[in-house]
């Protein structure tokens, strides 16, 4: 599972429209986003960590490493301005809502059930070396190594 932690604020400086006043606005987007076909599909959720006057600290969770995180809270932006037009046309600054920094970024390994089916183990497989695809190299080495390693392991098992 991977994290990412961003804080947003509105892109547009100046106005008069609190990030909080509009708070049951983006707790319902988000629900719906969370709900939608794409996170879903993804493995992917938000959730508001704390909700500030002038900006809020939003989660992203995603069971994949994502290239670029910050694109995710496009769906965000997208949802608002088309749903809510009427209350945040105002606070479009070149075709964004919010201006995003990442705060944190990490990688939280599961820990391995201890009792795993042999169904999942082989979905598991099935996914390591025929559904995987990499991100970055550090990850396309580590499946590497670990396929190096699982052949190590099943070779005295098959018969040649």
């Amino acid at each position: 599972m991977y994290i990412y932690i961003f804080t947003l604020s509105f892109a547009k400086k100046r106005i008069t429209l609190k990030l909080n006043e509009c708070k049951d606005l983006i707790l319902n987007a988000i629900n719906d986003i969370n709900d939608g076909i794409s996170f879903k599909r993804d493995k992917k959720s938000f959730q508001i960590e704390q909700f500030g006057e002038n900006d809020l600290i939003l989660k992203l969770t995603s069971k994949n490493q994502l290239s670029n995180p910050s694109r995710s809270i496009s769906a965000l932006t997208r949802y608002l301005t088309t749903y809510h037009l009427d209350v945040f046309e105002s606070l479009l600054y070149n075709k964004t809502l919010f201006s995003i920094k990442m705060l944190s970024q990490e990688n939280c390994v599961s820990s391995i059930p201890q009792e795993m089916s042999n169904e999942d183990l082989l979905k598991g497989m099935i996914d390591l070396l025929y559904g995987y695809t990499s991100i970055s190299n550090s990850d396309t080495l580590s499946r590497n190594k670990t396929i190096k390693e699982i052949k190590q392991l099943v070779a005295p098992y098959i018969k040649g």
